[in-house]
């Protein structure tokens, strides 16, 4: 039972699991995606409470959670190509 459970995990390893990403100049990034569902969900949850369709619920959380998005994606697109410049330090001084 363990063999063929370590055989399965290690094939899903191999493989890997299809997960639709949203594709932002030609890559996937997960960032992106999860900025777009909880867009869309704190979007909805506001219209909806406008419109009174969704009654007087509390849509603070769902707000956050597009905040933390937001600023995960725009931390990992600001900061993305920092990794590769370098910075050349004069050793005379």
């Amino acid at each position: 039972m363990i063999d063929n459970l370590k055989q399965f995990i290690k094939k899903l390893n191999d493989s890997g699991v299809p997960i639709p990403l949203v594709r932002l100049n030609g890559s996937a990034t997960f960032t992106g995606t999860l900025t777009l569902i909880s867009f869309a969900t704190a979007l909805l949850g506001q219209l909806g409470k406008l419109s009174g369709f969704f009654g007087g619920i509390d849509l603070t959380q769902a707000n956050y959670l597009f905040l933390i998005s937001l600023g995960a994606y725009l931390g990992r697109r600001l900061t993305n190509n920092a990794a590769t410049k370098t910075v050349e330090m004069d050793e005379t001084k």
